[in-house]
């Protein structure tokens, strides 16, 4: 699956899954294998919607390595407080352990995959990456938000990225449900993931298509205006991205004109959207 657009064009989920129907004080432990690596994650699970004791532990041809926090993986991050390994989740089928070479240099990074629960929000990551200077796993602690992500080669290069949406776009500009989030991809360097988006060009022209799309169809129905204007924010997103923002003042004033740009209680319409996209363009960094 390529991205996430709102449910007025379609609805997908990268993640979805339901808290455990009953809680189980007995721990639980999820193993994942890289050659001679292998890495078990133990917890349990008081609630049927938290966890504890969430630890991490990696051996390297048998041999304990050290990993950061002591292998304590929420430890220092306030978003990860009782969130969930997806491998926890009633009906997930998944591992909450995936290894990966992010930055193709044949020395593979561990993720521990969490969810927090709720029906928005959110999916976060634990990234683990060996430090051979220092013999530890360095952690990184990642917050989606809604969206998640996926594991993608785009290029050439020896990297992979992991693609997701900028989840910024959620509720900016109408309701989450036809909030739709432009594509991301990022890439790890060690030390934090970098937006790579700009050099992956295919990525926008998809959304673009799949956002004009979106619009085309909710222009014929006059009750279904408000979510165009959740579909007008990310589509210039992905022009200023293609280095085409040129376009987006005119589109935005086209779909003033045409009457789309509706007001609301909550979420701003007609001049004040124009002017909030474009200063959110600047503030978020695409222009």
């Amino acid at each position: 699956m390529r991205k996430l657009i709102p449910a007025c064009v379609a609805i997908t989920m990268l993640l979805i899954a339901t808290p455990v129907a009953g809680a189980a004080s007995t721990p639980k432990t999820d193993t994942a294998t890289s050659g001679a690596i292998t890495a078990t994650l133990t917890y349990t699970m008081p609630t049927s919607y938290e966890a504890t004791g969430v630890t991490l532990a990696i051996t390297r041809a048998g041999v304990p390595a050290t990993v950061a926090n002591g292998g304590d993986v929420a430890k220092g991050c306030a978003d990860c407080k009782g969130a969930i390994p997806v491998g926890g989740l009633d009906g997930s089928g998944q591992s909450s352990l995936t290894f990966a070479d992010l930055q193709g240099d044949g020395e593979p990074e561990l993720i521990v995959d969490l969810y927090t629960g709720g029906a928005h929000c959110c999916s976060i990551s634990a990234i683990y990456g060996w430090d051979a200077q220092t013999a530890t796993y360095n952690r990184l602690i990642w917050n989606w938000g809604d969206p998640s992500y996926r594991l993608e080669k785009l290029g050439s290069g020896p990297q992979t990225q992991l693609v997701t949406g900028d989840d910024r776009f959620a509720y900016a500009f109408c309701a989450y449900v036809c909030s739709a989030m432009p594509t991301v991809a990022l890439e790890y360097d060690g030390t934090t993931l970098v937006n790579v988006t700009k050099q992956y060009p295919a990525l926008a022209r998809a959304d673009i298509r799949d956002l004009l799309k979106g619009i085309k169809s909710a222009s014929k129905h006059k009750d279904q205006y408000p979510y165009i204007k959740g579909l007008l924010a990310p589509l210039c997103a992905d022009y200023y991205n293609l280095g085409q923002g040129s376009k987006c003042k005119p589109l935005l004033s086209s779909a003033k004109r045409k009457g789309w740009l509706v007001n609301d209680p909550i979420w701003k319409g007609g001049q004040k959207y124009v002017n909030q996209v474009l200063s959110t363009m600047r503030k978020w960094g695409y222009r």
